[in-house]
């Protein structure tokens, strides 16, 4: 990937307007792979476990070429117990989104899932003994409240698809913390190499039990899903490079805009009010914690791929 100064000067935009871009961008890869995801388990039947194992099988061939550059040696590490777990948590997270996309609109799956910085902050103060402000706590408390105005307990029931959401941010949460820890003794690549790899046998597992043969109309669209997610996931990476946590978080948004419209069209389906609400909401928060991680931790420079997780199941 080109760094900040080299894309200006091809593109002619400044590196923050263009990892804004970006995000946007990306943004329309995720929401295009979710609803692949709801469009499939809808009119196909095929398990979202599948799905999910075809969404890791055809990525990897995206990241082959990272791999191939880097030789053999990008799988030398001392920490392979981490990884295997690493791997188990982000699929485990992976399962249970793809599993809430078949259950629940894309919509207020992709508004309950933004939550999911509240869960990172929490789990870095607890385990890794972060130090958490009085920003910090307002924007853990502001994301929470939107949560909840989405959500809207005791007004509404609260669905088995917005548990399974709320479960894979838990899980991709300790995947990102574990990553964090990763990155002491390992390189991004390697990182990243190792889950890539290891995500394809794990859910697998899961997927022999409900397999079913897919037809090559099926596999089509299971093989955008993973070109969808892959992509999405490289132009976020690309953006946090151009451009600051505190910048881009806000576009995150974005995802909800994409996967209103794509929804609209493909389902009939609409966001509500309080869901538009609390989202809002959700985003402000998050991005309070991200102008305080802004602060607290250095630009990264690896030139290649990153750990960066987007959000759950992606």
């Amino acid at each position: 990937m080109m760094p900040a100064s080299l894309n200006q000067r091809i593109t002619g935009i400044p590196a923050p307007i263009l990892g804004l871009l970006l995000v946007v961008m990306a943004s329309a890869f995720f929401a295009s792979m979710h609803n692949t995801i709801r469009f499939m388990s809808q009119t196909e039947d095929i398990h979202p476990f599948e799905m999910a194992f075809f969404r890791v099988a055809f990525g990897l061939v995206v990241f082959i070429p990272f791999f191939m550059r880097s030789g053999i040696g990008i799988l030398r590490t001392e920490k392979l117990t981490w990884h295997i777990g690493r791997a188990f948590i982000n699929a485990t997270s992976m399962l249970s989104w793809f599993m809430a996309l078949s259950l629940m609109e894309v919509g207020d799956a992709t508004a309950v899932s933004l939550i999911g910085p509240v869960f990172v902050a929490i789990l870095a103060m607890v385990f890794l003994g972060e130090h958490v402000g009085p920003m910090r706590w307002l924007g853990i408390f502001l994301a929470v409240v939107g949560g909840l105005i989405v959500v809207r307990p005791g007004f509404t029931e609260i669905s088995s698809g917005v548990w399974l959401v709320l479960f894979s941010a838990v899980a991709v949460s300790n995947s990102k913390l574990i990553a964090k820890i990763l990155t002491r003794h390992d390189s991004p690549t390697t990182i990243v190499a190792y889950m890539t790899i290891l995500m394809i046998p794990i859910t697998f597992v899961p997927a022999f039990f409900v397999w079913q043969t897919p037809s090559l109309y099926q596999l089509f669209f299971m093989a955008l899903i993973g070109v969808f997610g892959t992509i999405g996931h490289l132009l976020f990476v690309q953006a946090y490079k151009l451009a600051d946590m505190s910048l881009v978080e806000p576009a995150m948004f974005t995802r909800m805009i994409w996967a209103a419209l794509i929804s609209l069209v493909l389902f009939a389906e609409f966001p509500s009010p309080w869901t538009w609400a609390g989202a809002g909401v959700i985003v402000v928060g998050t991005t309070l914690l991200a102008r305080k991680e802004t602060r607290r931790v250095p630009r990264r420079v690896d030139p290649n791929v990153s750990t960066v997780d987007p959000s759950p199941g992606d």
